[in-house]
């Protein structure tokens, strides 16, 4: 009987499921974050300040751009938030590797393969040489 197959891709470990169009639900919540964050700023600076929103565009953008980088941002493959802290990592490391000594971590040698006679030769290259067994050969 004939059987189904279906092929799978390597990357469905990196799949999220879609909410709403392309955008997934962690970028959804940073789009709306960023909306309300401009939307939010523009209004303090209009009923604090006077500023009209067509003139604060600046302080909205920056009010909005981490939200934004939350959500589209992938710096090598990752999340913003898993980078992160290995960026924070890297600038505050001090450069200093501790070093052990190699001939200590190095194996002992292998031994040399005994010497195969010819007719050890002819029976692996024998069909079925996988299945046979050394040790019951030893006492021919």
């Amino acid at each position: 009987m004939a059987s189904l197959s279906v092929a799978v891709h390597k990357d469905i470990g990196e799949y999220q499921e879609k909410v709403v169009g392309k955008l997934s639900l962690r970028t959804l919540l940073c789009v709306t974050g960023g909306l309300a964050a401009s939307v939010a700023t523009a209004s303090v600076l209009y009923a604090a300040l006077g500023v009209e929103p067509a003139d604060a565009s600046l302080p909205v953008m920056c009010a909005s751009l981490p939200f934004w980088l939350l959500g589209f941002w992938r710096p090598h493959g990752m999340r913003a938030e898993e980078f992160a802290p290995m960026l924070w990592e890297h600038a505050t490391w001090d450069g200093v590797l501790a070093y052990g000594s190699s001939c200590l971590l190095a194996a002992p040698p292998e031994p040399i393969a005994p010497r195969t006679t010819r007719r050890h030769r002819r029976n692996a290259r024998r069909k079925g040489a996988e299945l046979r067994e050394p040790s019951r050969e030893a006492g021919r």
